[in-house]
């Protein structure tokens, strides 16, 4: 079994072993209850090697002492952004990321992130690429939470990729391709968030509970330790 079938077969597993809490997923949660593509982009730039309990917490304060909106935080400057964020750590380098995302959507969008997500996947990649602190997974994040047909690769994505087999290349486009040839363009950002629940809670860097992994048949890895299947 390959390509979609295989996708298919992994994401009906994962649906009945675990359940989309927006809550885990502070973008997801963000994007969804605004509708807004800029708060998505600060959430997942503050959610950047960070809990997502801190995430939340740090990306509160931003909004309650400065307010997620491009102008807003452009007025306050990084100093004051950093102190905000400061629950989330790295602080400075992140508040730098956000500010300089403030001024391209308002020097070149008027303030309106929705006009740059419009352009399509190339454009935006270029857009957000440019910045400092921004890399292609935080990119893909905002993509897919607005819809556009794209797995984000974070550590457990790749990890549980190069596991199972799908992917054979660690590089981060090297297995954001081999998903989307296993993954319906709709079911992408579904198949993003079960991979990492499975990475988070099963398939974990260290001592992987691969006897209880509702993918142990068909994952590599599990075959290579001897994992039985029944």
């Amino acid at each position: 079994m390959e390509g979609y079938e295989l996708g298919d077969l992994i994401l009906e597993r994962l649906r009945r072993a675990f359940k989309i809490d927006e809550e885990e997923f502070v973008a997801l949660k963000v994007a969804r209850s605004t509708g807004d593509p800029f708060k998505a982009l600060v959430a997942t730039i503050i959610s950047q090697n960070t809990a997502e309990r801190n995430t939340r917490e740090a990306y509160r304060r931003l909004e309650e002492q400065i307010g997620v909106e491009p102008r807003r935080i452009l007025e306050a400057g990084p100093r004051r952004v950093a102190e905000a964020i400061r629950p989330a750590g790295l602080q400075d380098a992140k508040a730098r990321a956000i500010v300089e995302a403030a001024r391209l959507i308002v020097e070149k969008y008027g303030g309106d992130m929705s006009r740059l997500m419009e352009k399509g996947v190339d454009a935006v990649r270029g857009e957000l690429l440019s910045l400092p602190g921004v890399g292609e997974k935080t990119v893909d994040v905002v993509l897919s939470n607005w819809g556009y047909p794209v797995v984000a690769v974070d550590t457990h994505v790749r990890r549980v990729a190069l596991r199972l087999g799908l992917a054979d290349s660690p590089s981060y486009r090297a297995v954001r391709e081999a998903l989307h040839r296993v993954f319906r363009p709709e079911k992408r950002l579904e198949a993003h968030l079960l991979l990492i629940k499975l990475g988070r809670e099963v398939c974990k860097a260290r001592n992987p509970r691969c006897d209880v992994c509702p993918l142990r048949d068909i994952c590599r890895y599990a075959r290579e330790r001897g994992v039985s299947t029944r």
